[in-house]
């Protein structure tokens, strides 16, 4: 788990080192993620490792049901 960190402390100062906003995150998008492919490889194979097939599915039906759904702007 300890390693899942490092990748994410890495890519956070690449992205500060990029003069990125540090109040601002990136959109954590592949391309905008400051991600290297084998960090990003790496964290994805350790969530599979975490989370279940069965909750991944779950999440991924919600989420897209979430993203159907029309907005109701305030």
């Amino acid at each position: 788990m300890a390693i899942l960190f490092e990748g994410f402390a890495n890519a956070r100062q690449r992205f500060l080192d990029a003069g990125g906003d540090p109040r601002h995150p990136p959109s954590g998008l592949k391309g905008d993620d400051y991600m290297t492919d084998a960090e990003r490889e790496e964290a994805l194979t350790i969530a599979r490792s975490l989370f279940n097939d069965e909750y991944i599915k779950s999440y991924l039906e919600n989420k897209r049901q979430n993203n159907l759904q029309p907005q109701i702007n305030s």
